[in-house]
């Protein structure tokens, strides 16, 4: 039954790619399946598990792989992922079964390297930058749109619909905070869904900014109303809010700080003023949470409590991450025969970066910061480098994209379809292309005052 509801996107990609191309597919058919379905709708298959994108990010991946294979330069976070992925295989396997050990490799290139592969390679080569944003911003605004009930009676439609197709019970708390419902839309989790709203509206400003705002489909009239980008930009922002979280929220703040560069017209004042206060954000910020989660003093606020745990994981793990090395522990549920994690009490790491100092050791976690350096660094160049307003803006946006994200992976760990959307901009980050060049003005010809013809008569 799962299964095949599973593969009717699959069989819609299919068909697709017989009449159209890859980025049309990863478009249309991929974004709104990330987007849309839980990625904890899946399907057991021996010991690997079926979501609704590994097969649709495999077809659009390969194609674009096989179609543009010519063009591809390899650069050097292609070697950082390919590492990354050895370092989850062989992390398993040095300390579980061989063979779940490959089961979790293959369901990391379903959603590390295939979304990397996407971004890489079908959207920039293709010229279909706006419309991957607009897709992308669109399909988030309507779950915001939907998300309000769940604010308001805690209600998560998404998680009550899959159950009654799949007759399965997934287990996922509907949290509530200040009186009203933490939305978690079709993400599992209200950090989730905060981290993926924030993304969202960085991208929104920038089709705003830039003028770029058009539908990405045709005959969608709604879309063309004057005022329809600002209605958009106040459901992203609305969908943010109702997440309740306030990892995503700092972390969105941080990234619009970036961002803001772009928007500037003297970019050299506005970084020194952004990377000032940036700096004194994330000061501020450290001495409250050291003061807020002071573990010396007792509280009986939830949020506080959970700040705390967050807290302590650092001290706990650190002696296990030490004694894991390069390698690290590998998968626990492979390791420990079921048992999710090494601390009793602590079975949540809601930390990604002691996450994988866990299962993929110094190693693994050493390519992991690596990796969004290189991609941060990568989209300063194209800073530097770009003449047009809207290549800039967009650059600086996507840089206070992976930064929110990379803020927010401290406050929680990477599940789907988050893990699928980083590497998705990781790739895309680094792809990031020039789309218009600024015409310069010729240097004007020096006249001599008296210059005549020769002319033959």
């Amino acid at each position: 039954m799962i299964l095949a509801f599973l593969l009717i996107p699959a069989l819609i990609a299919i068909k697709m790619l017989g009449n159209s191309s890859a980025t049309r597919v990863a478009q249309i058919v991929y974004l709104p399946c990330l987007l849309w379905i839980p990625m904890y709708f899946v399907d057991h298959i021996g010991g690997f598990d079926l979501n609704v994108t590994t097969i649709i990010s495999a077809l659009a991946a390969l194609s674009g792989f096989f179609a543009l294979r010519h063009k591809i330069r390899f650069c050097f976070l292609d070697l950082c992922v390919l590492l990354f992925l050895f370092s989850v295989f062989y992390s398993d396997a040095n300390h579980g079964d061989p063979k779940l050990g490959l089961y979790v490799f293959l369901e990391a290139l379903a959603s590390h390297l295939f979304p990397y592969m996407i971004g890489r390679l079908l959207i920039e080569q293709t010229r279909l930058r706006t419309e991957f944003a607009m897709t992308f911003v669109l399909c988030l605004a309507l779950i915001g749109v939907v998300s309000v009930v769940e604010y308001g009676v805690s209600f998560n439609i998404f998680q009550v619909a899959t159950q009654k197709i799949s007759h399965q019970y997934y287990g996922w708390i509907r949290q509530t905070r200040w009186g009203f419902g933490r939305i978690a839309g079709p993400y599992g989790h209200a950090i989730v869904a905060g981290m993926v709203f924030s993304i969202g509206l960085l991208l929104q400003l920038w089709l705003v900014g830039s003028k770029n705002w058009r539908s990405p489909f045709r005959g969608f009239r709604l879309l063309k109303m004057r005022k329809m980008p600002t209605y958009v930009t106040g459901v992203v922002v609305l969908g943010l809010f109702m997440t309740q979280s306030r990892g995503p929220w700092l972390g969105c703040a941080f990234g619009l700080i970036v961002a803001s560069i772009g928007f500037a017209k003297n970019r050299r004042r506005a970084a020194v003023f952004a990377i000032s206060g940036f700096v004194v954000a994330v000061l501020v910020t450290g001495i409250f949470l050291t003061k807020y989660t002071d573990t010396s003093v007792k509280t009986s606020d939830e949020d506080q409590q959970n700040a705390e745990y967050r807290r302590n994981l650092i001290p706990l793990y650190e002696p296990l991450i030490e004694k894991g090395g390069l390698w690290g522990w590998g998968t626990p549920t492979l390791v420990n025969h079921g048992v999710l994690t090494w601390i009793p009490g602590h079975d949540s790491i809601d930390n990604e970066y002691i996450k994988r100092a866990m299962t993929q050791g110094y190693f693994g976690i050493s390519l992991f910061v690596l990796m969004f350096c290189v991609a941060i660094v990568n989209l300063i160049r194209k800073c530097i480098a770009f003449e047009s307003r809207e290549d800039i803006l967009f650059a600086y946006c996507m840089i206070g994209a992976i930064i929110s994200m990379a803020f927010t992976l401290t406050t929680v760990s990477l599940i789907d379809p988050m893990t699928e959307i980083l590497f998705l901009f990781l790739g895309w980050s680094q792809s990031v292309v020039a789309t218009k060049v600024t015409e310069t003005s010729a240097a004007p010809v020096a006249v001599q005052p008296f210059v005549f013809e020769r002319v033959f008569v």
